[in-house]
């Protein structure tokens, strides 16, 4: 999937895994919300944080936000229907040392219901995607617009 921020030139742009493209600032890879196909994220952001020598800095905290992130869209976006996509896209923001990544569906927000037991087994994504970004924004969409949209911000060095 061609990435709508990449740059003009096509000499700017390198294929990464999954079909997704790399840009000199950007990243957007699109799957389908099956488990499946989730290692396609994994590949494709390690390849890009590499590229900017990102990865030493901020990456493994970035992998696991993304990991929570998609894993919520997979388990819980399409939960009775037909799995629908799910989205990630990666920026460093310009003129700072800021990494953005977001991951989004179309699925419906649920809120999330504490688990029974004395010590969930569950339900901790959210909880580590604030513990390891800077700032986590989430949009949880409309009953008549439905999408959840994951976005977390990380400041490298």
């Amino acid at each position: 999937m061609l990435d709508d921020s990449a740059a003009a030139d096509p000499a700017a742009r390198t294929p990464a895994p999954g079909g997704s493209t790399l840009s000199a600032s950007s990243l957007r890879v699109e799957i389908t919300a099956v488990t499946e196909d989730v290692p396609v994220f994994r590949a494709a952001l390690r390849a890009w944080l590499t590229a900017r020598h990102l990865l030493d800095s901020r990456g493994e905290d970035i992998l696991l936000a993304v990991d929570e992130a998609v894993a919520n869209s997979v388990e819980h976006a399409y939960r009775d229907t037909t799995p629908g996509p799910v989205v990630l896209t990666a920026l460093t923001l310009a003129g700072t040392t800021t990494v953005r990544i977001s991951v989004a569906d179309r699925g419906q927000w649920r809120t999330p219901t504490p688990e029974p037991s004395p010590v969930p087994l569950r339900g901790r994504g959210l909880r580590i995607i604030h513990a390891v970004a800077d700032l986590v924004h989430i949009d949880r969409g409309t009953p008549t617009l439905p999408g959840t949209t994951t976005t977390a911000e990380f400041t490298t060095t």
